[in-house]
């Protein structure tokens, strides 16, 4: 602490605190708000340019869902006595993804208790009225946490920044399909972070009319559902998504009503009375229900995303999701909001690059193809499994030819696997969302690989290695990811300058500062996007399609285009 106070006084500027420091004075580094729930006490951090910012972190934005709360709505926190301390990182109960035993066996991190949200901002005066940038972290709607994605790097920017947990896993996104538990726990925690930040963020310097919701991968495919549910209307005003939308085919899961009673019998509860199911799921130890995802990912952690989203207003009084994401956007049933939309180049290295790891996954991926990628792609239940192999051979002739999976063919196997699982998709959603609002909708592609990438930490190589842009090589030109720095190298930091300067223009404006950039057209058919080659290398490409998509979408998913229109029982 002393070794703090010295830098703090060394460099934190002028009324950076909400006050005004004085020469010589040695300026608070236990910054302290009071708000309607009581005293909250953060502390100081640094950008990764040693600029001071303040920070609470660990911040309760709902009761604890524990004991007779687990499995219910998110509740209102109740005020508390004295001052909260807010520096400490929560994570939620996850079957985590990268983390394993001596056995290799992936390990359950986390704990129930963890709905909280941490702040950073540049001051703490209600005046301040800074612009807000809301990260909802990835993860599949199965692991991750909020403070994955950090602030030394955005906040080098006057903003105000948030990030937070909500329910993943089986505690998030179990349901027994009727409104006993009609599921959506995980996007229920986070209307309620963000009703939270708008009644509480000018507390922290932001300004609760200019808030700006941003994610990654799940949390992209969030930030676009928030612009479907009828719920989180007011509580945003701009939105950006990178890699990840509503239409992925990962977001929504098929059967988990039959998901729902299988983990229960794991657990040793019944299946057949949803009231008894729920009750004695609640009984039952945190960890045992987490860890039960593992018998519906047969390959590595695939399908990564075997429990998620579902369309509530099948069964529930009050649903999140009134019908299918899709069918929503043809009606126009969309926030009419701007809209950023991105993908990398590479998207399949989430979860390609795993395979990249030993020669041995991509072997058993050569030799049992067809049982191994309905799970990686995400169709095992989406297509009639009288066709399935079929469809698997198909999607191997047009990606590989005749040729085996090996590390030669390893990018084609990367594109399939990218193409399925984000692309193709996305170029739907913007074309949906584009033709519903007139609201400007952008879209990039980011196609620069620096001096690190994710895929180092997914496939466990030396970061000179380069397989690829993967899924989230822009986000961590934005937000500080433990581990990946970009910022040793002139190229890398010019690219994180222009993020964010992108971001600020946008989260003011609703328009990034690029004049370049054009958004969608409202009339031509082509699609365009803003190609990110370098920083000093950005060009404009007009396409007709990306990611193969009309190859995806002529086969037979039950998916999109092709879900049968789902009829909301009449009584709700």
């Amino acid at each position: 602490m002393i070794i703090l106070g010295v830098l703090a006084v060394l460099i934190v500027p002028r009324g950076i605190l909400g006050q005004t420091i004085e020469e010589g004075e040695t300026p608070n580094i236990r910054p302290t708000v009071t708000t309607p729930l009581g005293q909250i006490e953060g502390d100081i951090g640094f950008t990764v340019n040693l600029h001071p910012y303040i920070k609470f972190e660990g911040v309760p934005y709902a009761k604890p869902p524990v004991g007779e709360l687990r499995f219910e709505e998110p509740q209102d926190v109740e005020p508390w006595v004295g001052t909260w301390e807010a520096k400490t990182i929560t994570q939620c109960m996850t079957y985590d993804h990268f983390t394993k035993d001596h056995l290799n066996n992936y390990l359950v991190q986390g704990d129930e208790d963890c709905l909280y949200v941490n702040i950073y901002t540049h001051s703490i005066s209600a005046e301040a009225n800074l612009d807000v940038l809301v990260h909802i972290h990835g993860g599949a709607f199965m692991f991750g946490k909020g403070a994955n994605y950090g602030p030394d790097i955005i906040m080098e920017r006057d903003i105000v920044y948030v990030n937070f947990n909500y329910r993943l896993g089986a505690l998030g996104f179990l349901s027994t399909e009727d409104d006993v538990l009609p599921g959506n726990l995980g996007l229920r925690d986070q209307i309620k972070a963000l009703q939270w930040i708008k009644e509480n963020i000018h507390y922290f310097g932001g300004n609760p009319n200019s808030v700006t919701i941003h994610g990654l991968s799940a949390g992209g495919a969030s930030v676009h559902l928030h612009y479907l549910m009828p719920q989180s209307k007011g509580l945003f005003k701009n939105g950006i998504s990178q890699s990840g939308c509503a239409l992925n085919p990962w977001v929504l899961v098929e059967n988990i009503g039959e998901k729902t009673a299988k983990i229960a019998n794991l657990v040793g509860c019944p299946a057949g009375n949803s009231k008894e199911t729920k009750e004695c799921l609640k009984s039952k130890p945190a960890k045992q229900i987490v860890e039960s995802v593992k018998e519906f990912q047969p390959f590595l952690y695939n399908p990564f995303s075997p429990l998620g989203v579902v369309v509530d207003g099948q069964w529930a009084k009050n649903p999140l999701l009134s019908d299918h994401p899709y069918n929503l956007l043809k009606q126009g049933k969309v926030l009419d909001l701007p809209w950023i939309i991105s993908y990398t180049s590479a998207e399949g290295l989430y979860p390609a690059a795993e395979f990249w790891s030993e020669d041995q996954h991509l072997i058993d991926i050569d030799t049992k193809w067809n049982d191994i990628m309905p799970f990686v792609l995400h169709y095992n239940d989406s297509v009639d499994p009288e066709l399935r192999d079929q469809v698997s051979q198909e999607i191997r002739k047009e990606y590989l030819g005749e040729k085996p999976v090996n590390r030669e063919t390893y990018s084609a196997l990367v594109d399939a696997v990218g193409d399925r699982l984000f692309v193709a998709d996305t170029e739907t959603c913007a074309r949906l969302q584009n033709a519903a609002t007139t609201s400007n909708i952008y879209s990039y592609k980011f196609n620069y690989r620096g001096a690190t990438s994710k895929s180092t930490k997914l496939a466990n190589t030396d970061s000179s290695i380069n397989i690829g842009v993967c899924h989230a090589d822009d986000t961590i030109y934005v937000c500080s990811f433990k581990g990946l720095d970009t910022q040793s190298t002139e190229s890398d930091r010019k690219m994180s300058e222009l993020f964010k300067n992108m971001f600020e223009s946008f989260m003011l404006s609703g328009e990034p500062n690029i004049t370049l950039w054009k958004p969608l057209s409202k009339s031509l058919d082509e699609f365009c996007h803003l190609k990110i080659n370098s920083p000093d290398d950005l060009e404009m490409e007009y396409l007709p399609e990306i990611g193969q998509r009309s190859f995806w979408d002529n086969l037979p998913f039950n998916e999109n285009h092709q879900f049968a229109k789902i009829v909301v029982r009449e009584e709700l």
